[in-house]
């Protein structure tokens, strides 16, 4: 993409590639959210991101999800010392191991 200019504004162009490859950026508003230093978040703007929701944390788990489908052999178990500190920090919170979480699961 490059930076252009819109009348007195300024703007972003992007080739019509990406856009036929990702139709949700096709139409409607965007947010953009400055994350670092010459890193932009772009989204588009739906009713749901009133739920507080955080941008770069939703981000991050898209990107993981979609390395993990593409390199599944990036999964790793892990291992008896990586696990050794959880039940220390687990002290005190009520929890099922065996408790199956369902598709539409949402962390509080």
């Amino acid at each position: 993409g490059k930076v252009t200019r819109t009348g007195n504004s300024r703007g972003f162009r992007f080739a019509s590639a990406l856009f036929q490859s990702h139709p949700e950026f096709a139409e409607g508003d965007v947010e953009a959210t400055v994350i670092a230093p010459g890193r932009l978040l772009v989204q588009m703007r739906t009713p749901q991101d009133d739920r507080g929701e955080d941008p770069v944390f939703e981000a991050y788990l898209s990107f993981l999800e979609s390395q993990l489908v593409r390199q599944p052999a990036l999964l790793q178990p892990f291992t008896a010392h990586e696990l050794s500190g959880v039940e220390e920090l687990l002290e005190g919170v009520t929890y099922d191991p065996d408790e199956v979480l369902d598709d539409d699961f949402e962390l509080p």
